[in-house]
């Protein structure tokens, strides 16, 4: 493949591949909930420009197309459907890469883990935290009451930044080394 080929697409490739995803446009942005006016501030265009893109009266630009091919491709719930549109690059991809498959056609899933815990509730993520921190204690040999005492009445909330699974683990580390 000539250098050229290999990084310049012709208009008829950039056309399939924006029309395609203009097709797609409003499945993808209902898989996520995300409004017109919310995504268009995320890709950098006018909703009005969006609209008229997803209503098929207005061409996108490739600026744009790539654009959304990251935002839909990086998000968990639309990257399975995104890789299986026509809209989905993974031609160019492997041009890029020399005829190479790339971890980026390997539509990496999230692990059987982490598809568990999603559907978890909080009380279930805080007993499997508050396992965890004790196990990390064990295998650390501190004793069961510096672990209790560590978490000081702390609620863990699963849902937002772990502060309080910091601390009490900070607080296990400390005790520990005293």
């Amino acid at each position: 493949m000539s250098h050229q080929t290999r990084w310049v697409l012709t208009e008829e490739e950039q056309n399939r591949y924006m029309n395609a995803l203009a097709e797609e446009l409003a499945p993808l942005r209902a898989k996520i909930g995300i409004s017109q006016v919310e995504l268009c501030k995320m890709i950098g265009i006018s909703r009005q420009t969006y609209s008229a893109i997803e209503g098929r009266r207005r061409q996108m630009t490739w600026q744009t197309y790539l654009s959304l091919i990251l935002f839909f491709d990086y998000n968990n719930a639309t990257r399975e459907m995104l890789r299986n549109l026509p809209a989905f690059p993974g031609e160019i991809i492997l041009r890029m890469n020399d005829g190479n498959s790339s971890d980026l056609l390997s539509g990496e899933k999230p692990s059987e883990l982490e598809e568990m815990l999603k559907d978890l509730d909080d009380q279930a993520l805080h007993a499997l935290k508050t396992m965890l921190l004790v196990e990390y204690a064990r295998c650390k040999k501190v004793p069961g009451d510096i672990v209790i005492k560590a978490f000081d009445g702390i609620v863990i909330n699963s849902r937002s930044p772990d502060m309080a699974t910091e601390k009490a683990l900070k607080a296990i580390k400390e005790k520990a080394k005293a």
